[in-house]
């Protein structure tokens, strides 16, 4: 997991490359930062306390599971048309 917050916040601007709507590969309407941090925060949790899911050490595996939690957390935001 994450040793500091400098580390954490690497990992959301990473997830955040990737679903921010002004040059995203995947854009999401909605998609934030402090989002993705809830969503991180959430998953970290769930890492921790679950056999199911593993750190993956800021992986794409990672940054899928986050935005899976985050589209469940957050069920107005969606994927730009």
């Amino acid at each position: 997991m994450y040793s500091n917050s400098t580390q954490l916040d690497e990992f959301i601007d990473y997830v955040y490359s990737f679903y921010n709507v002004v040059d995203g590969l995947y854009p999401v309407y909605g998609c934030t930062k402090n989002k993705i941090r809830f969503a991180t925060y959430e998953y970290l949790g769930q890492c921790a306390a679950d056999n199911h899911w593993e750190w993956g050490d800021g992986d794409s595996v990672d940054r899928e599971h986050v935005r899976d939690i985050m589209f469940q957390m957050f069920p107005a935001i969606s994927y730009k048309k």
